[in-house]
């Protein structure tokens, strides 16, 4: 076999197992464009955050920030911690800033 078949070979074994996940639970607005103005009225909610937090896989890997999804899913039963997320991430979109540390990630 030459190079470009074992390339082939590795693309169809990575495409059969990659699973396309959800963009989240923002509206599809905030997503396409880049266009904050179209965000202005959302409203992230206690329940909204918790809801989040209970849907998390834990079988998922940390990303940078080092924090498993198994402990975030763990304090969703914690109402001071969701209720300070919700504080954080409505203050974040009121503002229409993400600090840039929340926009690394593990490819």
């Amino acid at each position: 076999t030459n190079d470009h078949d074992t390339a082939e070979c590795f693309a169809d074994a990575f495409s059969s197992v990659f699973v396309e996940e959800p963009q989240g639970p923002l509206p599809e607005a905030c997503y396409n464009n880049g266009n904050v103005d179209s965000c202005n009225d959302l409203v992230i909610s206690f329940s909204d955050v918790y809801d989040e937090l209970k849907k998390l896989d834990v079988y998922k890997s940390f990303g940078p920030d080092k924090v498993h999804p198994k402990l975030l899913k763990a304090l969703a039963d914690n109402e001071e911690f969701v209720r300070t997320l919700t504080i954080l991430y409505d203050k974040c979109a009121k503002e229409a800033k993400i600090p840039e540390k929340w926009k690394e990630a593990h490819v």
